[in-house]
């Protein structure tokens, strides 16, 4: 999709397989820049997915994590992505 540029999929419990499931529709997504992905019980797994989307994608500018239960292994994670 060329125009979704904002996707608000926070509190649907996705758990990290739809966080992997969303990393890979990132990897060739060059639309999207703000993420919320808050309260979907990810764990550190689910940052992890996502980082990896993020290496590849440039566009998304936001991402928003709250409330998914990650731990300090999720939280480096996301730190190697910054």
């Amino acid at each position: 999709n060329a125009t979704v540029t904002e996707l608000d999929l926070a509190h649907n419990k996705i758990g990290a397989v739809g966080a992997q499931h969303i990393s890979e529709a990132l990897k060739v997504n060059s639309t999207v820049t703000q993420l919320d992905l808050g309260n979907n019980d990810s764990g550190d797994l689910g940052p992890q997915h996502i980082v990896e989307a993020l290496k590849v994608n440039t566009t998304v500018t936001k991402l928003d994590f709250f409330t998914n239960h990650i731990g300090d292994v999720g939280g480096q994670h996301i730190a190697e992505a910054l």
